[in-house]
């Protein structure tokens, strides 16, 4: 299984993955770090045949605050993973890069999560706000 810094997977009952959100102090707000541990979570999930049920959750008072726009340099935190979309642009400068970092980690992978073939729950308290 995958090691998790930003989130926490687990099986809390046979055929159910849990996955979490677990950073409580800054509203679960999505960094790409942790978009792309939550990629690699879902993938998990969907990949494992004893998995028939895939819930979303997040730890705290609030499920997820969005886009987390303290961080500054999201291109250079996307060199450390593997890329997912179709798209190129990523090593470009400027604009270019920004919409390919943008069509990666929203649209992208939404699109991905969307089309998992499991039944997939989000376990939703508090506030979900923008891309939350």
């Amino acid at each position: 299984m995958p090691e998790f810094n930003a989130l926490i997977y687990d099986v809390p009952e046979p055929g159910i993955a849990r996955i979490t959100l677990n950073k409580p102090n800054m509203a679960n707000a999505q960094d790409t770090a942790l978009l792309y541990e939550l990629n690699e979570a879902f993938d998990h999930a969907a990949h494992d045949d004893d998995i028939r049920v895939i819930i979303l959750a997040a730890n705290g008072k609030h499920f997820s605050a969005g886009h987390d726009l303290s961080e500054t340099d999201g291109h250079g935190a996307m060199r450390t993973h593997q890329t997912v979309a179709p798209v190129c642009g990523f090593g470009c400068a400027g604009a270019e890069a920004q919409m390919a970092r943008e069509e990666e980690i929203y649209l992208g992978f939404s699109d991905r999560w969307r089309n998992i073939p499991k039944p997939t729950i989000a376990a939703v308290q508090g506030k979900c706000i923008a891309g939350g």
